[in-house]
């Protein structure tokens, strides 16, 4: 009986020693996580809160800045979250710059006769921009460099018609661009982008293809 007794506590210490791992892992992977994400433990918990609620069905891939930022509860918190994507967003795109170059002067050092294969460029691209995005704009004019034409959406627009239109006088759009369809503009009141781009800060890029869409990269110089 006494031999049961014993038994059954070591199983129970067991079980309890277990949970307390699993609730150490957790705590250890949730502190982590807010500071890859340079989130304070307030933020991070507010993160977390916010995806248990219905209304971040579908947000479940996208990074919690975005989430936050989307959910902010005033501008000035909205624009916070915004310049840290940003800042993201610059230090990944210079490193895909520089692996880029790294690249193209290998291929120039191993095979000095050889052409590198180019992208396969669409005959179309959907552009996402904001009204204040000036790489937005060499983003756009890359792409008709390469003979493509874009369809413009603008995020940050609240379908104001004068924004799109001051940020296309910006960009140097022709209305004979307008006019022939290679460049369209438009607002994005669905928010598109924020399903695709999973946390890419502007420009981006993307091309549907029976229905589905797929984000691509710029066209290299």
């Amino acid at each position: 009986m006494k031999i049961g007794w014993i038994f059954a506590f070591m199983i129970s210490c067991s079980v309890a020693a277990g949970d307390i791992v699993t609730v150490s892992e957790s705590i250890v992977k949730s502190t982590l996580s807010a500071e890859n994400w340079q989130l304070s433990k307030s933020e991070w918990s507010r993160y977390q809160e916010l995806m248990n609620k219905p209304e971040a069905y579908g947000l479940v891939d996208n990074n919690p800045l975005v989430v936050l930022g989307q959910f902010a509860r005033n501008d000035e918190e909205r624009q916070r979250y915004a310049n840290r994507l940003v800042a993201l967003d610059k230090k990944r795109i210079d490193g895909l710059l520089a692996l880029d170059k790294a690249y193209r002067n290998a291929w120039e050092t191993l095979y000095p006769t050889l052409t590198p294969i180019t992208q396969r460029l669409p005959e179309r691209v959907s552009l996402f921009v904001t009204a204040n995005c000036e790489p937005c704009i060499d983003a756009l004019k890359e792409w008709r460099t390469h003979g493509v034409n874009v369809d413009v959406f603008m995020i940050d627009s609240k379908n104001n018609d004068f924004t799109l239109r001051e940020w296309a006088s910006r960009a140097g759009i022709r209305k004979s661009d307008v006019t022939a369809h290679f460049i369209t503009l438009n607002h994005d009141p669905r928010g598109l982008w924020f399903q695709l781009g999973k946390g890419q800060a502007v420009p981006g890029a993307a091309v549907e293809r029976e229905g589905v869409w797929s984000v691509i990269s710029l066209p290299s110089s």
